[in-house]
């Protein structure tokens, strides 16, 4: 009976964490857009639209440029390759107070 019992839960166990490993709150896990403006110009873009949504973040540098935490794992990297520049949205938990970030890129890096 105890091996019957141990079957049947291998199933439920492996359930579990597939549904531990994968965050339902989170839109795509990496969005790239590359864009003609500088680096600064986004940055300062972002720091407009947080402002409009009274939004806080952290700014840190990063090689070739920066790094926007808003907290909650939602993380912006704008960063300058190769001319042109690249504007990636890790996205985190999502809430009614941080949804405009993922639509900042067509904003600050169309």
């Amino acid at each position: 009976m105890k091996k019957f019992a141990v079957v049947l839960s291998v199933p439920l166990f492996l359930g579990a964490c597939a549904y531990f490993q994968k965050n339902p709150d989170a839109g795509q896990p990496v969005d790239d857009n590359t864009t003609q403006r500088s680096v600064h110009d986004v940055v300062e873009c972002m720091t407009q639209q947080a402002v409009t949504h009274n939004a806080s973040f952290k700014s840190t540098s990063i090689p070739q440029g920066q790094m926007l935490d808003f907290g909650d794992s939602n993380i912006v990297k704008v960063r300058s390759d190769n001319g042109a520049t690249t504007y990636r949205f890790y996205a985190g938990k999502r809430h009614v107070g941080n949804l405009w970030i993922e639509a900042a890129s067509k904003v600050c890096a169309p």
